[in-house]
C-alpha cells in the first residue's frame, strides 16, 4: 500500500448550477469523474475560478451550439473554502508524487478516476485538485462527503458546513462556449495552471496518509 500526501486548501472556490443551492448531502445521482451512484459516493464538482464553473456546466449539458447555450441559465456560488486532508493532482509532478498518472485525469473514460477516488477517500481524504476536464488550465477542486451552505460571513461550526454567496445568474458568455472542451474532444496540449499563483487559494502540506 502506498501513501497520498494531503494539504490544507484555504481560499475561495466556484460552482455552477441550475437549481437554487450549490451543495448537497446525498449520493450523486449520475456519474462523473470522482463518483457514481452505484459507489454511494457524495462529491461536489467545484473549481477555482468562475469561467471553468461555468464551462463545467455547458460541458455537462452538452451545449455546443452557442444560441443553444444562450437558453441556458447558470447560476454560479462562491465558497469560501478551508478543507483539510485534500489531495493535489494538479500537476503532472504533483501527481506522479502520488503515485497516479497524468492522462487518466485529461480522459472521458472516467474508470481509474473514480477508483482513485475512492482510495483518497478510504485513506481519510475530502477532497482532489485535479485539472479541469471541460476548461484547459483550469482546476477544478472536488469535495467528498456532504457539505452545506452557511451565510457567507458564517464562521462554520461542524466540518460539513461551507460559507456561501451567490453571485450570478445567466446564460454563459459565447467566449466561454467557444473555449469549453466538450467530450470527445482532443485535451489541447497546454501547460497546467500553477495552483500556487493563479488563483485565490493557499496550499499547506499536511502529513501523509496510508492508501
Amino acid at each position: 500500500m502506498g501513501e497520498i500526501a494531503f494539504k490544507r486548501c484555504r481560499g475561495v472556490a466556484y460552482r455552477a448550477t441550475t437549481y437554487d443551492t450549490p451543495l448537497w448531502v446525498s449520493p450523486n445521482s449520475r456519474p462523473g469523474r470522482w463518483s457514481h451512484p452505484e459507489d454511494r459516493t457524495i462529491a461536489q464538482y467545484c473549481t477555482l475560478d468562475v469561467a471553468s464553473a461555468i464551462a463545467e456546466m455547458v460541458r455537462y449539458e452538452d451545449l455546443r451550439q452557442i444560441d443553444e447555450a444562450r437558453e441556458l441559465q447558470v447560476n454560479v456560488w462562491e465558497l469560501r473554502v478551508d478543507e483539510g486532508a485534500i489531495a493535489d493532482y494538479s500537476s503532472p509532478t504533483r501527481v506522479t508524487c502520488q503515485g497516479f498518472a497524468w492522462e487518466p485525469l485529461l480522459s472521458d473514460s472516467w474508470d481509474e478516476c473514480r477508483a482513485e477516488g475512492l482510495k483518497i477517500m478510504d485513506a481519510g481524504g475530502r477532497g482532489i485538485l485535479a485539472p479541469s476536464a471541460a476548461f484547459p488550465q483550469g482546476v477544478a477542486l472536488t469535495l467528498f462527503g456532504p457539505r452545506t451552505e452557511i451565510a457567507w460571513q458564517a464562521e462554520p461550526s461542524l466540518s460539513i458546513q461551507i460559507p456561501a454567496r451567490h453571485i450570478l445568474r445567466g446564460a454563459p458568455g459565447d467566449h466561454v462556449v467557444r473555449d469549453t472542451r466538450f467530450f470527445d474532444d482532443p485535451y489541447p496540449d497546454l501547460p497546467p495552471a500553477n495552483v500556487d499563483r493563479l488563483f485565490n487559494i493557499e496550499l499547506s502540506s499536511e502529513h501523509s496518509r496510508k492508501s
